[in-house]
């Protein structure tokens, strides 16, 4: 039987998911896990690479495993084998012939950028000038099979962060941080609308710098027809407490560094 699951992660201390070779990556923590295990049947499948430092909230993998072994995948007992940045929380039985990434019919990114000031209204307008079906070469690094659709495009703002959600039928290599870079231009008034058409303009040759990795979320996955996911309470439970001590230990060192410019800048 197959079985897919819904994996979470902070991408900070790995290489990527993707396997390499004498590197620590996502991937090879979870091929350890589910070895280790003794669930495993052959490879996995997982819905998208991320890079070096991308998190995930609704990454997707898939694998083969025997039907007795059926009551070991399952997040708890995968995750007392992780590392505690690394969980799955939600697991569903797959039909013959899914496959995590060649199913997907869509994927949701979320972007969080803190930049004082930034004109949101102006962003949005920006945003919307992406939506539909685009050649998205200068927001990428690729320069080939380069058209994606954008379905969803979003703007919110917490607490002086901007929020950008955004979903496509497929994303380019450092399409959604560049994305992010060109409407915080927009936003903080250094460019104005007219670029984002240049940008969408292929008779134009641009480059777009790419926001830093650290605010990029693999938030969702879609399929169609959508799997029968289980959430795992227990599981979701256990890694809210991490983040929640995580963002103490973060915010703590965020004021002391505040502090310390609030002496040096005197």
């Amino acid at each position: 039987m197959k079985i897919a699951m819904k994996l979470a992660y902070l991408g900070k201390n790995y290489y990527g998911l993707q396997r390499q070779p004498d590197q620590v990556t996502i991937d090879s923590e979870v091929r350890r896990a589910l070895e280790e295990i003794g669930v495993i049947h052959g490879d996995f499948c997982y819905a998208g690479r991320t890079d070096r430092g991308v998190n995930a909230l609704g990454q997707v993998i898939d694998f083969w495993i025997d039907e007795d072994k059926a009551k070991l995948a399952i997040p708890k007992v995968v995750n007392s084998k992780l590392p505690k940045d690394i969980w799955t929380w939600a697991w569903a039985v797959a039909p013959i012939g899914f496959s995590a990434r060649w199913n997907a019919t869509w994927r949701e990114y979320r972007y969080i950028l803190y930049h004082d000031g930034l004109d949101i209204e102006l962003m949005r307008k920006a945003g919307e000038m992406l939506l539909g079906r685009h050649n998205f070469r200068n927001f990428s690094s690729m320069k080939e099979h380069t058209v994606r659709e954008v379905m969803k495009l979003e703007i919110s703002e917490n607490n002086g962060l901007a929020i950008i959600d955004v979903r496509a039928n497929g994303f380019l290599w450092n399409m959604v941080r560049k994305i992010a870079f060109a409407l915080e231009s927009v936003g903080s008034g250094e460019k104005d609308l007219g670029w984002i058409g240049d940008l969408l303009d292929m008779e134009m040759n641009h480059g777009v710098t790419a926001a830093p990795v650290e605010g990029l979320i693999l938030m969702d996955v879609g399929y169609q027809p959508e799997l029968e996911w289980h959430v795992e309470d227990y599981s979701r439970n256990r890694a809210a407490e991490h983040l929640a001590l995580l963002i103490k230990r973060q915010m703590a060192l965020g004021w002391t560094q505040k502090a310390m410019l609030d002496a040096m800048s005197k």
